[in-house]
């Protein structure tokens, strides 16, 4: 029996259930908490060299609770000095910072939301390869079950990492 449907379905499944996590930690549930600005960089290094391309500020924070974040984005509103208090919003599953909200206003920073499309996709690409070369095979109902326990295989060892 041909055993590669079974394990491009072991990687697909590795591969939609990091892409999963990645989706919830960037637009998933998220809780408010208060922090402080512990460092901003000054730099504020450009992302490119076209002009209007806008410049990445990178702020590290520190919670009331004193958890340590670190985020990133181009709104020229996260320009904040060192001292500054404001709201985070920090995702509930992965506990990253979705949202800064400072003097009323509410900016997004950048978060893994790509990450999380592109995993997807190309998790979906193997699962429909696994799927494929079970179909091609002599016992596709016998692949097809074999599929289905490599998406298993692979999602087992990323769960048990969160």
């Amino acid at each position: 029996m041909d055993v590669r449907p079974a394990l491009w379905a072991v990687v697909a499944g590795a591969t939609l259930t990091l892409g999963t996590f990645w989706l919830l930690e960037s637009v998933g549930p998220a809780g408010r908490e208060e922090a402080v600005v512990e460092a901003a960089d000054p730099r504020q290094w450009p992302v490119s060299d076209e002009p209007g391309a806008g410049e990445t500020r990178h702020l590290v924070l520190r919670t009331a609770s004193g958890e340590r974040f670190e985020a990133w984005g181009k709104d020229r509103h996260l320009g904040l000095s060192q001292g500054t208090w404001l709201q985070v919003e920090i995702s509930v599953v992965g506990r990253e910072v979705q949202a800064i909200e400072v003097y009323g206003r509410r900016t997004t920073v950048d978060s893994s939301g790509l990450g999380a499309f592109m995993a997807g996709l190309i998790g979906c690409g193997m699962l429909l390869a696994a799927t494929a070369g079970a179909a091609e095979t002599d016992r596709p109902a016998l692949a097809g079950l074999t599929v289905v326990a490599g998406l298993g295989v692979g999602v087992l060892p990323v769960l048990l990492l969160f």
